[in-house]
């Protein structure tokens, strides 16, 4: 990272955004940031060493303003501490900006909770791994450390190594919108179950509720599909989407619309041909409820679009006179059975 020094300075004292904090935080996590770090500290000792002050790169306050006061008042001597407790003094203040540092850390998420043993750190350890996941209901935005963005939705979690700019690579459970940015020949690889997908720079919607079946779109770029259990690839170009089936099977392309892939991530509820059950499910997610099903329905395959912040009841009406079907909802609970002939 150019201007490392600067960086320290900046984030010290709060002069860098809260993405540009977190993404300093991630380079300072890395191998490269810690040499970095270790330099300046190094440089730091030789200026101490040296009696020059090291504030351009730690600012900190006077170390006794009210006594600098008081001999302005009193005309009286300032104490002066021993060279070895000012240099005590200084590595005091130093470790407590580490401290800072450290506490940022685990309070966004780099750094695990305290644990009464101390974790192995080792490259394939979960621990090197940073988690994000919805519950139901609850759809997010996640940046990642090379500019990236996840729109994450609900029931759905998201994992990347803590070293993310020198290996861009997210496990997903559940749905994801990648909006990826383009980071010289390494590429941004996304794993879904048996499906993983390669990417340099483009934007791509991958779901994984029905493991039997990844679905992969692709709304520019391009990109390049492949099922880990056949060994087989497939590449995609802008209005394609690919089904990876399980097993033997081979995997299917087909059409897409680009402009209503990321629908849901606007808040719009959309579905095209979808199995009923299907449906359900998803409404469970996007709602937050339980839906009991009483009664036999054909699995038929329904499409609609509801707009954004559509109630749950509105959804069901609509569906219900479409299946036919009634309901009744009682706070988190949904139960729905067939309407009488």
């Amino acid at each position: 990272m150019k201007g490392f020094n600067k960086k320290w300075k900046d984030f010290q004292e709060g002069k860098l955004s809260r993405s540009g904090a977190k993404a300093f935080l991630e380079y300072l996590h890395s191998p490269d940031g810690k040499k970095a770090y270790q330099q300046l500290l190094e440089l730091v000792w030789e200026n101490e060493t040296d009696s020059v002050s090291t504030d351009t790169l730690l600012p900190s306050k006077p170390p006794f303003p009210e006594e600098e006061e008081d001999q302005k008042k009193t005309n009286k001597p300032s104490r002066n501490l021993p060279d070895n407790s000012l240099r005590i003094y200084r590595w005091i203040r130093y470790a407590a900006v580490v401290l800072i540092v450290l506490l940022l850390f685990r309070e966004w998420g780099y750094l695990p909770p305290y644990a009464a043993e101390p974790i192995a750190e080792e490259l394939d350890s979960e621990s090197n791994w940073i988690t994000r996941s919805n519950p139901k209901g609850v759809k997010s935005k996640i940046l990642l450390p090379d500019s990236s963005r996840v729109f994450l939705n609900a029931s759905s979690e998201i994992n990347y190594p803590r070293n993310f700019t020198n290996n861009r690579q997210v496990r997903l459970k559940g749905e994801a919108f990648f909006e990826v940015e383009k980071s010289g020949e390494m590429p941004f690889i996304v794993q879904a179950s048996h499906a993983t997908t390669t990417v340099l720079g483009t934007s791509f919607n991958v779901r994984t509720h029905s493991p039997e079946s990844i679905e992969i779109a692709l709304a520019t770029g391009k990109l390049r599909v492949r099922n880990e259990q056949t060994g087989t690839n497939m590449q995609l170009a802008p209005g394609e989407g690919s089904l990876v089936h399980s097993g033997s099977q081979p995997m299917q392309k087909m059409d897409v619309d680009p402009k209503k892939i990321s629908l849901w991530k606007e808040g719009i509820l959309h579905f095209e041909k979808e199995p009923f059950q299907s449906i359900l499910k998803k409404l469970e997610n996007w709602y937050d409820v339980e839906i009991a099903v009483n009664g036999n329905f054909p699995n038929d395959r329904c499409s609609g679009t509801f707009q954004k912040n559509a109630y749950l009841t509105d959804v069901l009406n609509v569906l219900g006179h479409s299946m036919r079907f009634d309901f009744e909802l009682t706070g988190k609970n949904v139960s729905i059975y067939p309407s009488p002939s």
